[in-house]
């Protein structure tokens, strides 16, 4: 799992599961989420003509990597008057778990499929694909340097990685489950820290990649890279791949034949799931109102 141990970034999971459970669970919240994604609209991405940019690509092939069960993104491009489909996959490590909630409540949405971003090209054909989406998930991975450069891999010469964010995430949550990076831009670069370690995308890629780094009017850290050439064997090592991958199922394994880690891990997913069933029955102004409030008390 990279530079975030197995059982931290599983500790995670609970919450994220219980909480699209109860999206999905309550009509008036997953009606409301459904109002605002853009899923069975043309797609729109800020700061990004993307709709425009698609109509000149041959069959763009689009992955929506991390995508969560929002689907923010449209899944339609060309002309208001004569849209057409994309070729658009939704991926995202939790997969099963959202298929299985999708199945559960009867929802009219696509499947999501299984994916890790720091593994993209072991999913997706390399330079294969026009474009690639990461809106607020890179910082949930566990490696986020490594998913920015498979997805890279995985791009056709000329394709676009676009990367949407909120600032400092992990320090707003307190580095609890998912959140154990931060992403800010200073003076134009896109800078991924925590408090170990501290990384410049732009110079990192500057070899085989174009970035445009912005802050957004709405905070929203964005950035757009495009692909000008292959990766750098030494960038993406598959053989370390194996070694961590090794490491990650014994530790799964040590995890789930712990009796106290199974039980702390099913009462995370029951607290969290009774919280989020109480949270999302409550209209959508009181809960931005509480989520305020926790946050100037936190």
């Amino acid at each position: 799992m990279g530079n975030v141990s197995t059982k931290k970034w599983l500790k995670g999971v609970a919450y994220e599961v219980a909480f699209w459970n109860n999206v999905y669970r309550w009509n008036k919240t997953y009606k409301g989420m459904m109002g605002w994604s853009h899923y069975g609209q043309a797609i729109s991405l800020e700061e990004f003509n993307v709709n425009e940019w698609l109509q000149g690509q041959d069959s763009p092939l689009v992955l929506d990597v991390g995508c969560g069960m929002s689907y923010a993104t449209g899944n339609l491009y060309g002309p208001e008057e004569a849209p057409k489909a994309i070729d658009i996959h939704y991926v995202d490590p939790l997969a099963r778990y959202f298929n299985t909630i999708i199945k559960r409540y009867k929802r009219d949405v696509p499947s999501i499929e299984f994916g890790m971003m720091e593994y993209l090209s072991a999913f997706y054909p390399a330079h294969n694909v026009s474009l690639v989406i990461i809106q607020n998930a890179l910082d949930h991975s566990s490696n986020p340097i490594k998913g920015i450069l498979e997805a890279i891999h995985v791009l056709k010469p000329g394709g676009i990685l676009y990367l949407n964010h909120h600032p400092n995430e992990a320090v707003t949550e307190h580095y609890k489950g998912f959140h154990q990076y931060n992403i800010d831009e200073e003076n134009g670069e896109m800078i991924i820290w925590n408090p170990y370690k501290r990384i410049s995308v732009n110079a990192l890629i500057q070899g085989f990649a174009e970035i445009k780094v912005k802050r957004h009017s709405n905070g929203h850290i964005i950035a757009i890279i495009h692909k000008r050439d292959i990766v750098p064997a030494g960038l993406i090592s598959h053989e370390t791949d194996i070694k961590i991958l090794c490491r990650a199922i014994m530790d799964l394994n040590e995890s789930r034949t712990s009796l106290l880690f199974c039980l702390s891990t099913k009462f995370r997913f029951w607290k969290y799931n009774i919280i989020q069933f109480f949270i999302q029955s409550l209209s959508w102004d009181t809960k931005m109102r509480l989520k305020k409030l926790i946050k100037q008390t936190s």
